[in-house]
């Protein structure tokens, strides 16, 4: 079996350096992702507690802008 017409693709070492699953199966063991989860979490906190972002100061409507 150690003969080179068995060995496939560069030897039986070859199969060790690839990723045995796809890439996005592999995503969450970065930390850009869970840095980029967290900040997204944050905008949609900062979203959805502030009302819409809205900068009202009570019951009065914002006013339109003059031309």
């Amino acid at each position: 079996m150690d003969a080179p017409k068995f060995q496939q693709h560069g030897g039986p070492h070859a199969a060790e350096h690839r990723p045995h699953s796809p890439a996005w199966k592999r995503l969450h063991h970065s930390p850009f992702f869970w840095v980029g989860a967290f900040c997204i979490l944050v905008a949609i906190s900062i979203y959805v507690l502030t009302n819409n972002l809205s900068l009202r100061t009570g019951d009065k409507p914002v006013p339109a802008l003059v031309p």
